[in-house]
């Protein structure tokens, strides 16, 4: 500071360099000011771009670009087994446009491989490749689909079927007082069950004559001479399902058979 700067506010030369010195201190401290200031106004700038970045950036992780939510696992999925197919049924859900069937010959698997049958529009599905003999194990899924995007439920629970053959070849000889039956062996079938009736059935109608019979044949012991029978006989698989019935084979036992089975 000049000395007549210093004159004007009545100073002496050792009080303007004192003054001088803490002027130049304050200049100081005022510039430090300034720059730390410009410095968080940078920050928090920065930060707040940054956090709307992280919005955005959530919101996209949120979405899979497809808009569509994976509707509800199905419930109440059945197998029935038959012959050399599984009939499958499951409860409708409402937010799904089609359903995946998948299949394995082990319990637990559920959808670890590829599906058997994709795109089913209904409740129920016909496992049509099934073979006798063979247990399955199903579970099904829900897909929602839209502009050629999918979403897939979790699997349903599980159920499982093991399709078996309906018994040929019934064949029947009338000898006295009984009657005496053969079949083909049905593939799948543990055992079998014999029904007998004293008119043409469409069916396996009735309470079964035999139950449990392991062999491919049996002998009616209780028939009674001169009376007409008509029988049929059904698989039973390991799971204690029943077959639809065989063909009808009718019998007539005689004390003096014809010369005629």
């Amino acid at each position: 500071m000049t000395l007549d700067m210093l004159s004007l506010f009545g100073a002496t030369p050792s009080q303007g360099e004192a003054f001088s010195t803490q002027l130049a201190t304050a200049l100081r401290l005022i510039t430090v000011l300034l720059i730390s200031g410009l410095v968080l106004t940078g920050c928090g700038g920065a930060g707040a771009n940054g956090g709307n970045g992280d919005d955005g950036g959530g919101d996209d992780g949120g979405d899979d670009g497809t808009g569509l939510s994976a509707p509800a696992a199905p419930s109440g999925l059945s197998a029935a087994p038959e012959d050399g197919a599984a009939q499958l049924s499951w409860d409708a859900v409402g937010e799904a446009d089609t359903y995946r069937v998948y299949r394995d010959t082990s319990s637990g698997e559920g959808v670890s491989g590829s599906a058997l049958s994709t795109g089913i529009n209904s409740a129920g599905y016909t496992d049509g490749s099934a073979e006798n003999g063979t247990e399955y194990f199903y579970v099904v899924t829900a897909v929602a689909s839209e502009g050629g995007e999918s979403a897939e439920s979790d699997p349903s629970g599980e159920a499982s079927a093991a399709p078996f053959a309906v018994p040929s070849g019934l064949e029947g000889t009338s000898q006295d007082s009984q009657v005496d039956l053969s079949w083909s062996a049905a593939t799948g079938a543990e055992t079998y069950r014999v029904y007998r009736s004293t008119s043409s059935t469409g069916g396996a109608e009735g309470d079964p004559l035999a139950t449990g019979v392991a062999e491919t044949s049996y002998a009616d012991t209780t028939a009674q001479n001169g009376t007409k029978y008509y029988y049929r006989v059904t698989s039973v698989n390991p799971n204690g399902v029943e077959s639809g019935p065989s063909s009808e084979v009718e019998k007539t036992p005689f004390s003096d058979p014809p010369d005629r089975p």
